[in-house]
């Protein structure tokens, strides 16, 4: 299958990255432009552009002849991944200004119920979840928070990818709690709130983690968006 035009770099990257999470590609495996070039059906700048980003992501690094050899990623790393999700999220929760919160719930339900309509349309909706999470940030107005959370936003993007598929089966569950959190934080009873947020990326954890292990997500290319 041809890889769309549309954002060619984004999708190549994100197949990239998801491959090299999952230990589809893995530790001493080399991306060759060329060859990634033909398998995926799109000019050789994309690849480039994507390998430059997971060198920065650290998930690749280049050698001194110039070959980009793929980086070792275990479960250890989903783990420390999740640990820091953890730590800036429910850090997060601490900072929100109540009345900030009492402005801008609505937009927190309004991803809940995009999640919620994809859910019943039978799609898996990334997007809205990993925007719920980056408002909670955002809600803080702390520019470190912010720019911390947002430097790991594409990584964790492939996370929740990732675990969508395992959980398939749990989205409505999934989507409650996101209901929780905010229900909790609205109360102003942040205590209950982070307590639900660290069991909610908790499980998420585990998901993410059961999803390498099972060895989903092989798929030779990118799948179309439409």
């Amino acid at each position: 299958m041809k890889i769309e035009k549309q954002n060619i770099s984004n999708r190549v990257l994100e197949y990239l990255r998801k491959q090299i999470i999952l230990g589809h590609f893995e530790k001493g495996d080399y991306l060759v432009e060329a060859t990634l070039s033909k398998q995926l059906e799109v000019s050789r700048g994309p690849i480039r552009e994507a390998i430059a980003k997971l060198e920065a992501e650290n998930l690749v690094e280049k050698h001194s002849n110039g070959r980009t050899v793929v980086k070792r990623f275990d479960i250890i790393d989903i783990q420390n991944l999740y640990d820091s999700r953890i730590l800036l999220e429910t850090h997060a929760l601490k900072q929100i200004n109540p009345e900030i919160l009492e402005m801008n719930k609505s937009n927190l339900y309004l991803f809940v119920d995009l999640m919620q309509k994809s859910y019943e349309q039978k799609q898996r909706d990334i997007e809205s979840d990993l925007a719920f999470h980056g408002y909670l940030v955002k809600l803080t107005d702390n520019h470190t928070l912010i720019q911390l959370w947002s430097s790991l936003k594409e990584v964790f993007r492939t996370l929740i990818d990732i675990t969508s598929e395992v959980t398939e089966s749990k989205q409505q569950e999934i989507i409650d709690q996101h209901v929780r959190i905010v229900e909790s934080l609205a109360e102003g009873n942040v205590v209950q709130a982070n307590k639900l947020l660290t069991e909610h990326l908790q499980d998420a954890c585990h998901y993410c983690c059961e999803g390498k292990k099972s060895n989903i997500g092989r798929d030779d290319y990118v799948q179309s968006e439409n």
